[in-house]
């Protein structure tokens, strides 16, 4: 699985202009599924990211988790995350997982969200998005589970 996270002070996901999902403080989470991807790499997807000091504490240093401040992650699928892009004029995304499979563990990742102590949003599967946000720093990091 592919990710990259972003800081947030507020994010939101919209589609056709209708609100789907915001959060205020958090993460926003784009994710993209790989072809050996299952319930355990979602499993660390969390662990990983909801405990990940990427928030400035009471000392002003990166010490503080998204758990630590009780904010909220909006998880957003965007198989582009695997493009290949070193030949020619247009990527190719065979390492993305094929969509139904993709759809699978997405809705598995929505599932297994309830058990997490944070709050969790999502956009829509494989829904055309229009996603805002304000990046906070602007703090941006990648991740392959």
């Amino acid at each position: 699985m592919r990710v990259i996270i972003q800081r947030v002070s507020q994010a939101s996901v919209s589609i056709g202009g209708i609100a789907q999902s915001s959060i205020k403080k958090g993460i926003l989470a784009y994710v993209c599924f790989e072809e050996h991807d299952n319930e355990e790499v979602i499993a660390k997807f969390f662990n990983k990211i909801t405990n990940y000091k990427i928030f400035e504490g009471d000392s002003g240093i990166l010490d503080t988790s998204l758990k630590d401040l009780e904010a909220e992650l909006l998880i957003v699928s965007q198989f582009t995350l695997s493009a290949v892009t070193k030949k020619g004029l247009r990527p190719s995304y065979h390492l993305a997982l094929e969509p139904s499979k993709a759809k699978q563990l997405y809705d598995l990742m929505i599932e297994l969200s309830s058990s997490q102590c944070i709050g969790v949003s999502f956009g829509a599967f494989g829904a055309m998005m229009q996603i805002s946000s304000v990046n906070d720093g602007p703090y941006t990091l990648n991740f392959n589970f």
